[in-house]
């Protein structure tokens, strides 16, 4: 999936540069040489940050080369989606728009367009850079029939930090001090916390100050899709950070809630939710409580019995205009939807992977308060 992704990327601006390219010929001296240098330049930095910027060790220059890499792929992304359109519309009604109709000159007309889309997608690229690093606490409330011996709980939810380029040290302090104003009774970490981009260093780090954290039910963790792309052992700095690893199995909180930790949907490894109840003698008749970092086969684990299931993964919508596309890949992108007599929460995350870029969603640490014994 990831190389596809990226295979998409590499044609769409093959287009866009060569779209451009005549723009540029006309208008800057010494074109070729300062055309294909500099976006080669810009290019190979983009990959090079995405796959590799953890081989970076000096400060300064991973955080220009992570900048970049951001803004980079927003300037070529969107300028060679917009510029592909106008030539598919200039092909549709080229043939029968005559050559005066404003539309169709307005759709053919390049001398405005380029410099205008390569200016405004800059802007929008830094402010997505800067956006990412803005973590706020977003406040959601689930009720669910179920009768517990607890009114209520409030879980502190986090996801997809993705340590490495969406989040540093300073985030990961961040994270903490919200995590602990919320003041949680419990808190969930559904997946990609860390990803292939995150250094020995920085798992050091998040696991010597998530200890910090504190709560009345302890701290729980599912594994996300990224994380088995770690070389190291992911399990050994969750494990020293004090907080428990569900693996396709259970654990019971506040006297009566069961919390049940699933495998990612990619590590085939993963048990279908039915046997993961039947094997772990799932009490449906008390409060379940789901943790899965994809939000896929939510239905599934409705009809088990689960009464809050809690997912990542999606990222709410971390670049513009991707919402409608990746929803179809999802059974939700962000904030909770009912399946059957289940409530599903998805947070937004508290970063993103690939580009230190998050616009419109935002980056999150979730205070979800679950009501007992409450229908909506």
């Amino acid at each position: 999936m990831v190389f596809l992704f990226f295979a998409g990327i590499v044609f769409t601006l093959a287009v866009g540069v060569l779209s451009c390219l005549d723009w540029w010929k006309k208008h800057v001296p010494a074109s070729q040489v300062y055309f294909w240098g500099i976006t080669a330049l810009l290019l190979v930095n983009m990959f090079y940050t995405v796959f590799n910027i953890k081989s970076i060790t000096v400060k300064p220059f991973k955080e220009i080369m992570i900048f970049l890499s951001a803004v980079t792929f927003i300037v070529l992304i969107y300028t060679s989606v917009i510029m592909l359109i106008k030539y598919i519309l200039g092909f549709i009604f080229g043939g029968f728009l005559k050559p005066t109709n404003p539309f169709l000159r307005f759709v053919k007309e390049r001398a405005m367009t380029l410099p205008v889309l390569v200016g405004i997608t800059t802007i929008v690229g830094v402010i997505g850079y800067i956006h990412m690093g803005q973590i706020t606490t977003v406040d959601y409330e689930i009720n669910t029939p179920k009768v517990s011996q607890n009114k209520s709980i409030t879980a502190a939810v986090i996801a997809d930090t993705h340590i490495g380029i969406s989040a540093h040290k300073s985030t990961i302090d961040t994270i903490i001090e919200h995590i602990n104003a919320i003041d949680p009774d419990v808190v969930f970490l559904v997946g990609d916390i860390f990803d292939e981009n995150t250094t020995v260093d920085e798992m050091e780090y998040f696991s010597e100050k998530f200890k910090q954290v504190r709560s009345r039910y302890g701290s729980f963790f599912v594994y996300g899709n990224h994380e088995n792309m770690q070389s190291e052992d992911v399990a050994k700095y969750i494990k020293e950070a004090g907080i428990t690893i569900l693996e396709d199995s259970t654990a019971v909180i506040a006297g009566d809630i069961t919390l049940v930790g699933m495998l990612s949907e990619y590590d085939s490894s993963g048990d279908p939710i039915e046997r993961i109840f039947k094997q772990q003698k799932v009490d449906t008749a008390k409060p379940v409580i789901v943790l899965k970092h994809e939000p896929l086969k939510i239905n599934d684990i409705a009809k088990a019995g689960a009464d809050v299931s809690v997912h990542g993964h999606t990222h709410g919508e971390q670049f513009p205009f991707t919402y409608l596309p990746f929803s179809f890949l999802n059974d939700m992108m962000r904030g909770t939807k009912k399946f059957g007599d289940m409530t599903a929460f998805t947070t937004q995350g508290a970063g993103g992977w690939g580009f230190h870029f998050k616009l419109p969603a935002k980056s999150e640490v979730a205070r979800v308060k679950i009501n007992f014994g409450v229908k909506d």
